[in-house]
Order: C-alpha cells, then structure tokens, then sequence
C-alpha cells in the first residue's frame, strides 16, 4: 500500500510541475459557434476495490485500462459525448473479470486560457466474469449496474487540433452480486481510481 501511495505521489507532482508551465498550459478552443469533434483515446493505470456486505478485509487489485471519449464542443469551454472504460482484471482466485463503462460525459473547463478541466459522466457497467476460462460446460457471468464518475485533469495543445492530457478519476459501479469459482459475493459495489494520459482531438 505504501508502494502505491508512493508512486501515486510522484504522478500527482509530476503533473502538478507541468500544471505550472506556462509554455505548455494553453487549452484548445472551439471558435464561439463552432461545433468541433471531441475525440479523446488514451490508457490508465487503474486501482480496483470491491466492497461487499460480507468484505472483512479491503483487497486492492491493480490494472491497467483503456478509455475513449467521442462527441463535440458544444461551447468554448465544455464538451458533450460518450465515454467507454474498459478494465480486465484477474481476481486471486484465478478468475478473469472484464468491466466496462458505457457512459454519458461531460468535460468543463472553467478558464479558457487554462488547460485545467473537469469531468463527470453516468451511465451503465457491465461485468463480464469467466469463471473458468477454459471450461466451456460454464458460461460467464454477466452483469450490469448503474454506474457514475467524476475526474480532472490538464489538457496542452501539441499541433494543430491535437492535443494531449493527464487526468485523474474515479468510476463506480454497483455491480450486485458477483460470483467467482468459489464463491458469491454478495451486494458488490466497485470503485475504479485511476491516473492516465490521453490524446485529443477537437
């Protein structure tokens, strides 16, 4: 644990440095009145924690993800569209989990000639759970729960309508029961906390 809040230190100051500089800190802006694409494809590193009625000890898990955005500036400073985050995980116990999140996004930017912007969205995940991957006679799970987020980050301009962004955010599930090979979980709630970096393009 102490490992993780180490390194989540060092990604938290090292975008803080880049935060500060002033040569990279201009936002992209859609002219007033003009819709642009809104189109972000990047990767995280993700932290994964179930909680559930019977959960006596708090269990990490740690993965790396892949999430999208796609829309349109619908002013100079916030952009609507849809989000997709996707995160494959194996539990302990050897069985392979896959998430993702079909969301609705919005991302604001309060200041215009900042990089800085935040970001909230909801919508749906669905789970998908082998139970053994290489036993056909049973199927997967699956499963699908109402499912929210929120994050921040910084977004710099590189060339033209490309761009690049650090962020930070968190997505949460209620994910019901989850069964694994063993065992069923019951009343799961998942809480995904991660730090990525993303292209952009608008």
């Amino acid at each position: 644990m102490e490992r993780i809040v180490s390194v989540a230190a060092r990604v938290t100051g090292l975008v803080a440095l880049l935060c500060m500089c002033p040569t990279l800190s201009s936002a992209q802006q859609a002219t007033s009145g003009e819709r642009r694409p809104w189109i972000v494809a990047g990767g995280t590193w993700t932290t994964l924690l179930g909680d559930c009625t019977n959960c006596d000890i708090d269990t990490y898990h740690h993965a790396g993800g892949v999430i999208g955005n796609v829309g349109a500036s619908i002013n100079p400073r916030t952009d609507f569209g849809a989000e997709v985050f996707w995160v494959p995980n194996t539990l302990t116990t050897g069985d392979h989990v896959r998430v993702t999140f079909v969301m609705a996004a919005v991302q604001f930017r309060p200041w215009r000639s900042r990089g800085f912007f935040l970001k909230t969205g909801a919508g749906m995940a669905f789970l998908r759970n082998w139970l053994d991957a290489l036993d056909e006679a049973e199927p997967p799970l699956r499963s699908k729960a109402f499912a929210l987020a929120i994050g921040a980050g910084w977004e710099w301009t590189l060339k033209g309508r490309v761009g690049a962004q650090a962020f930070g955010a968190q997505h949460a599930a209620a994910l019901g029961d989850l069964q694994t090979s063993d065992v069923t979980i019951q009343n799961v709630m998942g809480n995904f906390w991660s730090l990525g970096g993303a292209i952009v393009i608008r």
